[in-house]
């Protein structure tokens, strides 16, 4: 033999091989590419034996490797491996005849077995060494900390992300038991579960771990099975959680506060949609009471006039409540003005003693030479309410509550709330009670919104805040006194009216007669209502001003009658709210057909609708439910004479 090599295929076409190990004159010489078409090996790659025993350059006259070594004879074996898939080739050459195939075939068997094994070896293990970097590059590259611990819980192999996280270099890891460095408890948890991930089943756990240095943190941890060198291990995958639960624990109480601003937000839509059902029942009940207060046989009987006085003051507190519930739902916008301030409180104690319990006695000092204050009388009340149902609270509904409204002058003081100096002549609310007294950390956040010292489901945080954003709203400041186990005492400020303010205002506070007798009106009034009993009471009161009344029920039909005869009417009174065309939709199409007619609005849930609006679509006036009779003819009349010109 002159010359020997093996091959195996040097691309995925299998029309090149490459040599693997040549042997050229008993010398090994570099390796070389070839095609194999045009060449004996195209006889042998994937086929079978293949023996020519002379003129082999001959009988392949295009192969540059036979005719440069003048080769004679030529013998090749395929080479395939376990499953029989074709691999490459071993050949031998010679300068001279090859006497004896049987032997070369079954030499080159031999060799070509060997070969084969050998070829697969190699790249067996070059792909071992390729899975092995990979792995290697991902195991470093993670950025959760990640450690391979064997069958006796020895440590394998730790990223840098574990070693940076826990503070240890990898030497002092690799080797050691978890329990060298990571708390008893999680150790006697890895100790359960380590059997489970090495026969085949991923674990997920929270815990917390330590540093080298001692400092604890939460780690979430990930334990899958995994084989490493032909043996089960476990990798355990680790992450520091301490900043996500921080976060979670801050989020919390946001994620909180949203859903009771929600359930608040769906109450408030609620208590609008009560207040405007109510707001038409109290308009009927009020105009009748009008109505019932004007027949000359009230007039002649003492006992009858008082009863329905008495009974037109309680529609008038009722009146005021809904007031209170429309500012809740804000479907009200603030009223201010001026205000007697010990009026007020006096006139509410009925209402809060029926809200207190009996076992708490409500007792008030009222100075009625007070200054008056620039109001909106609904929400000052709702800051007395709320102030008191805290103090009962406060007292668990055992105790005592004082009142007390006095005018002062303040300076050098802080707002309790605002923390803004407080300067100037006020009118103060005082709600006192005998409760234990507020601690200090709850004085630093009692009017933050949602803040509460209640028992889950028994308060919503939302009374000091309210006060505290209609008491800043109107101006004014907070002062809250207590000492642990004698009580506190929520005192009010409003900025008290100079004089000249005092001198020009009207008390708001103070109670108003229906009484609206006054001299017959003429003329034809257009009354739109979808509630039949409002539109009732409507045609009564008008009509017992001598006016001439049509009702209709919906927006639609008002047009259309209108549309019948546009001179034909001299006023229109609409409802805002009614389904297809709306009271405020509805002046703007009466006005483009005549211009100039008196459309008086009126709403017992604005929904954001404002004396501008109703200006802005040409109405002649906007009025809130329950109607005043005496107010509806004060405007009838004004719209009337504005009619007649």
């Amino acid at each position: 033999m002159d010359a020997a090599f093996i091959a195996v295929f040097a691309d995925a076409s299998g029309e090149r091989l490459r040599t693997v190990g040549v042997c050229l004159d008993r010398q090994i010489v570099a390796n070389v590419e070839y095609g194999i078409a045009g060449t004996p090996c195209a006889d042998v790659v994937g086929r079978d034996f293949r023996y020519y025993p002379a003129q082999v350059g001959s009988q392949f006259p295009g192969d540059s490797m036979i005719q440069g070594l003048a080769v004679e004879s030529y013998a090749g074996y395929p080479l395939n491996d376990a499953a029989g898939t074709p691999l490459g080739i071993v050949v031998v050459l010679s300068r001279s005849p090859l006497a004896n195939a049987e032997l070369t075939e079954s030499t080159l068997k031999i060799f070509a077995v060997r070969a084969a094994a050998e070829i697969e070896r190699g790249r067996a293990e070059a792909a071992l060494r390729a899975r092995e970097e990979q792995y290697r590059a991902i195991f470093n590259a993670s950025v959760d900390g990640l450690l391979l611990k064997d069958s006796d819980h020895r440590i394998v192999d730790v990223n840098e992300a574990f070693l940076s996280m826990h503070g240890y270099r990898r030497d002092e890891l690799i080797g050691q038991r978890l329990s060298a460095f990571i708390p008893a408890a999680l150790q006697a948890r890895c100790d359960t579960l380590l059997p489970g991930i090495l026969a085949g089943e991923p674990c997920h756990i929270e815990a917390w771990t330590q540093r080298r240095d001692g400092t604890a943190f939460d780690i979430e941890i990930h334990g899958v099975p995994m084989q490493y060198r032909g043996r089960p291990h476990a990798l355990v995958i680790m992450r520091d959680i301490t900043e996500a639960k921080r976060a979670a624990s801050e989020r919390a109480p946001l994620e909180a506060q949203l859903r009771q601003a929600q359930k608040m937000e769906a109450i408030g839509h609620l208590a609008g949609g009560i207040a405007h059902d109510f707001n038409n029942i109290l308009t009927s009940i009020m105009g009748y009471i009008a109505l019932a207060t004007e027949r000359d046989a009230a007039a002649g009987d003492e006992k009858l006039a008082k009863y329905l006085q008495q009974a037109d003051l309680s529609c008038q507190r009722a009146r005021d409540l809904i007031q209170q519930i429309l500012t809740f739902s804000r479907g009200r916008k603030s009223d201010r003005q001026s205000v007697s301030l010990a009026r007020l409180v006096g006139e509410s104690e009925n209402l809060l003693r029926a809200s207190l319990p009996a076992t708490l006695e409500l007792a008030s000092e009222l100075d009625a030479n007070a200054p008056p204050a620039m109001l909106d009388p609904v929400q000052a009340g709702q800051v007395l309410l709320n102030l008191c149902i805290n103090a009962r609270d406060a007292t668990a509904g055992s105790g005592t509550v004082r009142l007390a409204v006095c005018g002062v002058v303040l300076d050098g003081v802080v707002c309790a709330s605002c923390r803004q100096p407080v300067r100037g002549e006020f009118t103060e609310l005082v709600v006192e009670d005998t409760g234990p007294g507020v601690a200090p950390g709850v004085m630093e956040r009692m009017f933050e919104p949602f803040f509460t010292t209640k028992d889950v489901g028994k308060g919503s945080g939302m009374g000091l805040s309210t006060v505290h954003g209609i008491v800043h709203e109107h101006g004014g400041h907070m002062l809250v006194e207590s000492t642990p186990g004698r009580g506190a005492r929520f005192r009010v400020l409003f900025p008290a009216l100079d004089r000249a303010q005092r001198d020009g205002g009207a008390d708001a506070a103070s109670p108003k007669s229906s009484r609206s007798r006054g001299p017959s009106l003429s003329g034809h009034v257009l009354v739109v209502d979808d509630e039949p009993m409002v539109g009732e009471f409507m045609r009564e009161l008008l009509e017992s001003w001598g006016l001439r009344v049509t009702v209709t029920l919906t927006g639609v039909e008002a047009r259309d009658t209108f549309a019948r005869d546009p001179s034909r009417f001299h006023a229109v009174i609409t409802d805002q709210t009614m389904p297809r065309l709306t009271g405020l939709a509805l002046a703007r199409e009466l006005l483009a057909v005549r211009p100039g007619l008196p459309v008086i609005l009126y709403t017992g849930y604005s929904e954001g609708l404002t004396e501008v609006d109703a200006k802005a679509a040409g109405a002649f006036a906007l009025v809130h439910k329950p109607v005043e009779p005496r107010a509806l003819r004060a405007l009838l009349e004004s719209g009337l004479r504005l009619s007649a010109r």
